[in-house]
């Protein structure tokens, strides 16, 4: 069987737990992205930083990363939308890392406001990988994560 990494960045939880049952049911790899500063645990605060990276085009330093991907075929990102994308620590995660021949699939929580412009930011991030749309990560059911993942 093919090689899987999920990997995750989680503001309040949420994108966490989806991490971890996906982990579970692909027998994949968990890896949790961090940056290295965190971002302030006040929401209204979060929101500001977000978007200001956002407008920027911000690429946050990691806390640490994976010293090699080569061994896997596939990688799952999970992350919350922010300001309808992701959050650019997830594309600071992409960019450190050549991708090229691997699958990458997304699912986005998010409190009704979709997966946004995720999928065409991560495209623009993963040079040379396969892409998949970005999901909807709410409410996912074990069978709609199989489903969706092919295992």
């Amino acid at each position: 069987m093919a090689e899987m990494l999920v990997a995750y960045f989680s503001y309040s939880g949420n994108a966490k737990k989806i991490a971890q049952r996906v982990a579970e049911l692909a027998k994949a790899d968990l890896f949790e992205i961090k940056p290295k500063e965190a971002y302030s645990t006040d929401y209204q605060e979060c929101i500001e930083e977000a978007r200001k990276e956002v407008s920027e085009g911000a690429r946050p330093e990691l806390m640490e990363k994976p010293d090699d991907l080569s061994k896997y075929d596939s990688i799952v990102l999970g992350f919350p939308n922010w300001c309808s994308t992701c959050p650019m620590v997830i594309l600071s995660f992409l960019e450190a890392y050549n991708l090229a021949g691997k699958k990458v699939y997304s699912f986005v929580t998010n409190g009704g406001g979709g997966c946004g412009n995720s999928t065409a930011d991560i495209k623009n991030s993963s040079v040379g990988a396969e892409i998949t749309e970005s999901i909807n990560g709410n409410d996912l059911t074990d069978d709609q994560i199989r489903e969706w993942l092919g295992i």
